[in-house]
């Protein structure tokens, strides 16, 4: 007010020009100012822990009433707000933490996340529901902010935070053993994958003529035309995979031939037999006429070794498959694998004269844990350009931080989620075999580590791998030292 008397008594002592000039200067001024101070609110990033502190995120996930527990537990710990002013993770198959999340554990949200898994604990909420499955799925979850908070750690080499992530870590392994199933409690949950085959919402075989379409065939585990590929001087087959969700679940993988099993166990045995499977030697990788235009492996081949261009080729119309299935642990403590399918990724050869993406189909399906819950198989088809927050894809490129938390891409609105279908080819690529990096994979060495059919009756790969890091051994040390 004195600042708007003095203003108003100057200008009535100057000229009127000079006063309208005046006035310009000021309705300018104060308009730079309201619209920077707009601009710094627009810009100027919610905290996502103090909101999350304060608002207790309502939910029905595994319980019609609101209040119940489980349904807290789940809203303060795996529903999270974000920069930009969305909730995510509502039914999320991999719970949204990043490699440098520091989200639950600074702050009021920290000293709430602690109270709640206490109170869980000492109330024996555990016990509330009995339902093998919902208990699973809720140990996986668990299991996964867990192995974050622990792989952290290790890389961590100074003490920041170090005290808070064990206050949760510990919490966390007292639920996880307190809803753990036995083995035969694990063996009879429900076999979704092939409920979801039943319902038949989906083809159950490829349609050139519908290429797009997505489908869902059965069979993966019945001895049928798929025949599973592994490898058995590795740990893992799919490695990139397993690495993704820290071995916390198995992956098995599958092809066939568009003339049945027999055709495919013969193609797998000659491509066994070939020899070389590897070629240093750009001349001999490319034609005469090639080589005069490129004397010298232009970047985009990448450096050698090279997949041999005469390796026998797969037949157009040649399917592979990817079939992901959550390990548990056990009441003794024990990682073992369940019968629950948390996705299907299937890529089928359409066109051997081009590259990815051009010449495959690629359809992937997804854990929707709310309609498993509901009976159904849960199994969910991807849509095309569909973005969604995927492990393996994160784990490949290197962001530092957490998505949510800030924007990680300068300018751009990125929350951390990609374009699947398009993101596969990135890995992906070559042409026919050669995009089916089971074997690529396997023959970078100059051993030659060839892969190997393998009737598998005991558990996967990911359990021995799994074994050997320090986050399964921190959490073997909570699990029997309480």
């Amino acid at each position: 007010m004195f600042q708007s008397i003095i203003f108003s008594g100057i200008l009535t002592q100057m000229p009127r020009d000079f006063k309208i000039s005046l006035n310009a200067v000021i309705v300018f001024f104060v308009f730079a100012l309201l619209i920077s101070g707009l601009l710094r609110g627009q810009s100027k990033l919610p905290d996502q822990t103090a909101q999350a502190a304060a608002v207790p995120y309502k939910n029905a996930f595994f319980d019609p009433d609101l209040k119940h527990p489980w349904n807290q537990l789940y809203g303060l710990l795996f529903i999270r707000p974000a920069w930009d002013g969305k909730l995510y993770g509502l039914d999320e198959m991999d719970q949204l933490y990043w490699r440098d999340s520091t989200y639950l554990l600074e702050g009021d949200l920290h000293q709430k996340a602690v109270l709640q898994l206490e109170k869980f604990i000492h109330s024996g909420a555990a016990g509330l529901i009995k339902n093998p499955l919902k208990r699973a799925l809720l140990q996986r979850m668990l299991w996964a902010l867990f192995d974050n908070l622990a792989n952290h750690e290790a890389r961590d080499d100074s003490t920041s935070l170090a005290r808070e992530r064990r206050d949760l870590e510990t919490r966390l392994v007292r639920i996880m053993k307190a809803v753990a199933l036995s083995d035969g409690e694990i063996n009879g949950l429900p076999g979704n994958y092939q409920r979801e085959v039943d319902s038949k919402q989906y083809p159950a075989a490829f349609d050139s003529d519908h290429a797009d379409t997505p489908f869902l065939p059965g069979g993966f585990f019945l001895k049928s035309d798929w025949v599973e590929v592994v490898d058995l001087r590795s740990d893992v087959v799919a490695p990139v995979h397993v690495r993704g969700i820290d071995g916390r679940s198995e992956f098995h993988v599958f092809m066939r031939l568009p003339s049945g099993h027999t055709d495919t166990v013969a193609y797998l045995a000659k491509l066994n037999d070939f020899q070389p499977h590897w070629i240093t030697d750009w001349g001999k990788m490319v034609s005469p006429e090639r080589l005069k235009e490129d004397p010298t492996p232009p970047p985009s081949v990448g450096r050698p070794p090279w997949v041999n261009p005469n390796l026998p080729q797969v037949p157009v119309l040649t399917e592979f498959a990817l079939v992901r299935r959550a390990n548990l642990i056990n009441a003794k403590g024990d990682s073992v694998e369940s019968p629950l399918v948390e996705s299907v990724q299937i890529r089928v050869i359409r066109d051997l004269s081009k590259s990815v993406p051009q010449s495959e189909t690629f359809v992937d399906f997804s854990l929707d844990q709310t309609k498993l819950m509901q009976g159904d198989g849960g199994l969910v088809a991807l849509k095309k350009g569909q973005k969604v927050f995927e492990r393996v894809l994160e784990q490949n490129r290197i962001v530092s931080g957490d998505s949510l938390e800030k924007q990680l891409s300068g300018t751009s609105a990125w929350n951390g989620q990609f374009d699947l279908m398009d993101s596969c080819f990135n890995c992906h690529q070559g042409e026919g075999i050669g995009t089916m990096n089971t074997y690529t994979q396997l023959f970078r060495e100059q051993t030659v580590r060839s892969p190997e059919l393998l009737e598998r009756s005991n558990p996967g790969d990911s359990d021995y791998w799994k074994s050997q890091r320090y986050d399964w051994g921190l959490l073997q040390a909570y699990w029997f030292a309480q």
